[in-house]
C-alpha cells in the first residue's frame, strides 16, 4: 500500500484527504515512477469542482525515478530520472506509458521539469498547429501564464518575432522571454497597436477570451489558434484552429523537446510555489489554483 491524495465529492479545496492506495504495478509498455515531484494544474481544480463517481485521485504531470519496468520496455532502466505525463498522479508511486515519458538530465531539477509538462506540451501544441516558422509573426496574448510563456519560447526558437500581451505588471517577466515588443492589455486595447500586424496568434489566455480582438490583430490570411472552444466571427480569409490535448507518443516527442530546449538554457518554467506531500500542501495548492492571480507554477514536492 502507499499513500495518495484525492477526493470523493465535489467541493472546494478542504475536499482534499489522504488516502491508502495499492501500490501499481507496471503492464505493458509501463514504467512505474516513485514520484518526487507532481504538478498542479486547472484540470485538477475542475475534477475537484465537478467531483465523479466515487474516489477520485487527480493529477497528471508527475518526476521521479524509475522503480520498476513492464514489458516491451526498453528505452529505460531501474533508476532513471524521469518526468511523464500520466494520471492518478497524486500518489507516493505511479506508472506511466513509457513513450508518455523521457529522461530527465541532471541538470534539471524535478521541480523545474514537472513544472513544464501540461503548459510545455500545451505550448508546443499550440506552435505546431500555428505552423509558426522563421519570419513569421507571432502574437501571444496570455504571455505571462505557463502556456503563454512556453509558446512564446518554442515560437523564438523557430525564429519568429513574438509579440506579448499580458498585464502590465509582468512586463519584464515577458520580455526575459524573448519577445520583440511587449503590449500591456490593462494600458489601453492592444488592437489599437496590432491591428492586422499577426501572421499568427496563439490566444493562452484565461478561457481564450477576446476572439474578435484575435481577429482585428490578424494579418489577412493568418491563423488563429486559441485554447476557446467558441469560433469568432472570421473574415478576410482568417483560418481559426482550437487548440486539443495531445496523446500517446505525440506527448513523448513534444516533452523530449522540451527537455531538450531546457537543458540548453532556451526554455524556462517559473516555479511559484513548492509544497510539501501533505494533506496541508494539496489543499493549500488548490487553493492557489481557485486564485487566477498566483503567480508560477505549483508544484508538490515528494520527500523520498
Amino acid at each position: 500500500m502507499m499513500i495518495g491524495y484525492g477526493f470523493s465529492h465535489a467541493g472546494g479545496p478542504e475536499v482534499i484527504d489522504a488516502i491508502d492506495l495499492p501500490t501499481p504495478q507496471p503492464g505493458p509498455h509501463e514504467i512505474q515512477i516513485k514520484t518526487s515531484a507532481i504538478g498542479l494544474n486547472n484540470r485538477d481544480r475542475m475534477a475537484r469542482q465537478l467531483g465523479g463517481s466515487g474516489l477520485t485521485v487527480p493529477g497528471y504531470d508527475v518526476a521521479g525515478n524509475v522503480t520498476a519496468l513492464g514489458s516491451n520496455v526498453s528505452q529505460f532502466k531501474v533508476g532513471d530520472r524521469v518526468v511523464a505525463r500520466t494520471t492518478s498522479a497524486y500518489a507516493e508511486i505511479v506508472t506511466a506509458a513509457a513513450d508518455m515519458s523521457v529522461l530527465l538530465p541532471a541538470s534539471i531539477t524535478p521541480e523545474k521539469g514537472v513544472a513544464v509538462i501540461t503548459p510545455g506540451v500545451t505550448g508546443y501544441r499550440m506552435v505546431e498547429l500555428g505552423n509558426v516558422k522563421a519570419g513569421d509573426t507571432v502574437i501571444v496574448k496570455g504571455a505571462s501564464g505557463g502556456v503563454g510563456s512556453a509558446a512564446i519560447q518554442l515560437a523564438v526558437a523557430h525564429g519568429a518575432s513574438v509579440i506579448g500581451i499580458a498585464s502590465s505588471r509582468h512586463e519584464v517577466a515577458v520580455e526575459r522571454l524573448g519577445v520583440e515588443h511587449f503590449v500591456a492589455y490593462d494600458q489601453g486595447n492592444p488592437v489599437t497597436q496590432l491591428r492586422q500586424t499577426a501572421d499568427v496568434v496563439i490566444n493562452a489566455a484565461m478561457n481564450g477570451l477576446g476572439g474578435d480582438d484575435d481577429v482585428a490583430m490578424t494579418k489577412d490570411n493568418g491563423l488563429i489558434v486559441s485554447v476557446s472552444h467558441t469560433e469568432p466571427l472570421l473574415s478576410r480569409d482568417i483560418r481559426f484552429i482550437h487548440t486539443r490535448p495531445l496523446g500517446g507518443s505525440e506527448v513523448g516527442k513534444a516533452l523530449q523537446l522540451l527537455i531538450d530546449l531546457m537543458a540548453q538554457n532556451k526554455l524556462n518554467v517559473q516555479v511559484g510555489y513548492v509544497l510539501p506531500f501533505t494533506r496541508e500542501g494539496f489543499v493549500k495548492g488548490h487553493q492557489l489554483l481557485d486564485d487566477s492571480h498566483h503567480e508560477g507554477r505549483i508544484v508538490i514536492r515528494v520527500t523520498n
